[in-house]
């Protein structure tokens, strides 16, 4: 097996105007041995805006540090190194951190990953891949007339029942079902659209 490294991000899911953090993840196979990686972030940023990075599982443990700058194109450059030679295991290993922009109600936008590196303890280049993730936004306001109302209610409720199609899987589950209901009852009485 070739010696490799992957850095990828995670799905997630949110509200318009909240804040997620995207979970980065290595993966390294072979005899690959990254001490330290570098990666750009690449988004819509009509969708999101970047607020910040932080070293998070494996990089910790490693005894690293996350450096993060905004590039001109509006990507964010993140670089993770150490003043140590500690390799940096399988798992997680960054967060990204996202606001959903307000008009970014629904639908999926890709957070991609670009110009991976990474490098041995040695500074030898590791062939390095990337791979991209979504962030997901969902909203309780079904008619998407800007009130989540019992209007909304009863629209989940009709897809739950199969009278019409079932688009709006606000947990994730694969389903449209009485979880979901439960979700735009809930923010219909002002508890917010959250599961």
């Amino acid at each position: 097996m070739a010696a490799s490294v992957t850095l990828s991000p995670s799905a997630v899911y949110g509200t318009p105007g909240a804040t997620l953090q995207v979970p980065i993840n290595l993966t390294s196979q072979g005899t690959a041995s990254p001490a330290m990686f570098q990666t750009d972030l690449s988004f819509d940023q009509t969708k999101l805006t970047f607020n910040s990075a932080q070293v998070a599982g494996q990089t910790n443990t490693a005894s690293k540090s996350l450096a993060t700058t905004v590039l001109a194109n509006g990507n964010v450059r993140l670089l993770a190194t150490g003043l140590n030679q500690t390799v940096i295991a399988n798992g997680l290993v960054a967060y990204a951190t996202f606001t959903l922009n307000p008009q970014f109600l629904i639908g999926s936008t890709p957070v991609a990953l670009m110009n991976c590196t990474s490098s041995n303890a040695l500074g030898m280049s590791l062939s390095t891949g990337c791979t991209a993730g979504n962030v997901t936004a969902f909203t309780c306001d079904i008619n998407g007339d800007g009130a989540v109302n019992v209007v909304d209610v009863q629209l989940i409720v009709n897809e739950a029942l199969g009278i019409t199609p079932p688009v709006n899987d606000l947990n994730h589950d694969g389903a449209v079902n009485v979880a979901d209901v439960q979700i735009v009852i809930n923010a219909a009485l002002g508890l917010g659209c959250v599961y």
